[in-house]
């Protein structure tokens, strides 16, 4: 579930509301334009200079970001049941046999793995591809080097820029680095994980728990440093943007921009012609604090992407949500933000 998309400079902000796919300025959250597509999205794409759509046929296009022109299309050859699209704008489907690489050039790469509903894109040519049974498949550009069988159906993944996968089930969020699985976190029994997204530099971790909650987690420390929760909006996807922003996607192509570092929330304008629409979202938000100077040296020094996270004490996302450790918690009226 990807319907909304925010490139890493922050310059497009796109939306979908079935089969219409909503272009936005990403620093105004301005319209620039909308296109009725022939078949409901199933996921939206945005480098700087692309937007991209995917539609449940399987055919993906690649439009010009700053007006309504159609600059390539491709074809999986058979129905989409789920799409991801790489920061270079490469998308890469499900389908029933397997997974199909799409590029504006036309068709690629064919990966086998029957049954197909999640995929993700890593980096240096590597992918994931998930089955509804459990199984995951980790391709790079010789073909399958990584095969695990997990214990539910992977419902979505991301990867993280410090060298890891993020493997969402609807009941835990699962690690799988150097060839093994590792735990990360488990949710709450009565709001499933939907979505997962991680920053850019991979440092906190988005993830879409139930209908109406987004929920970031810092990495490696697992601590939560911010949350929307919606009290009449369906959220429908998350992701990062240049830091500080998370980009929130929600039913009917509306969204937000979060600031992370200090709570602010801005809402996209409405494209003329549609209906204006407000909603009211808590909003908490924790910051991380900046890590203090040591006051000797370490004895072996370790990068932050291969330090061991679980020297930390897990905590489950249920018992995250229960914490009292929020530094700001604002009811929006959204009517404020672009009415």
């Amino acid at each position: 579930m990807r319907m909304i998309a925010f490139d890493s400079t922050g310059r497009n902000l796109v939306l979908a509301d079935d089969a219409e796919l909503l272009v936005h300025d990403g620093p105004s959250e301005g319209p620039r334009w909308r296109r009725d597509c022939k078949s409901p999205l199933i996921a939206v794409g945005a480098t700087p200079d692309a937007v991209i759509s995917v539609d449940e046929d399987g055919q993906a296009v690649w439009h010009d970001p700053l007006r309504d022109v159609q600059r390539a299309t491709a074809e999986a050859g058979d129905l989409a049941r789920a799409a991801a699209i790489s920061p270079a704008g490469h998308v890469l489907v499900a389908t029933s046999e397997g997974a199909v690489e799409l590029t504006p050039s036309g068709p690629g790469r064919r990966h086998a793995w029957p049954d197909a509903t999640v995929v993700a894109w890593g980096v240096g040519g590597q992918l994931l591809v998930a089955d509804e049974r459990g199984k995951v498949g980790v391709f790079g550009p010789g073909g399958l080097v990584q095969e695990h069988q997990i214990e539910a159906p992977p419902v979505a993944a991301a990867w993280n820029p410090r060298g890891f996968w993020v493997v969402a089930t609807a009941r835990k969020l699962l690690r799988l680095e150097g060839g093994a699985v590792h735990h990360l976190t488990g949710g709450p029994a009565d709001m499933p994980i939907r979505a997962v997204a991680c920053s850019l530099s991979g440092d906190a971790i988005a993830m879409v728990l139930g209908n109406s909650l987004a929920l970031v987690l810092s990495w490696p420390g697992r601590d939560n440093i911010g949350q929307l929760r919606y009290l009449d909006r369906l959220v429908d996807g998350v992701q990062f943007g240049p830091e500080p922003w998370l980009a929130v996607g929600l039913d009917g192509g509306d969204g937000n921009k979060f600031d992370l570092s200090n709570g602010n929330l801005h809402r996209t304008d409405t494209h003329p012609g549609r209906e204006h629409r407000h909603w009211m979202v808590q909003v908490s938000v924790h910051p991380p604090e900046p890590a203090a100077a040591p006051t000797a040296a370490p004895a072996r020094p370790q990068p932050a992407a291969d330090a061991q996270p679980a020297a930390k004490p897990s905590r489950s996302i249920g018992s995250i949500l229960g914490l009292v450790a929020v530094a700001v918690v604002i009811l929006y009226a959204i009517v404020r933000f672009g009415s």
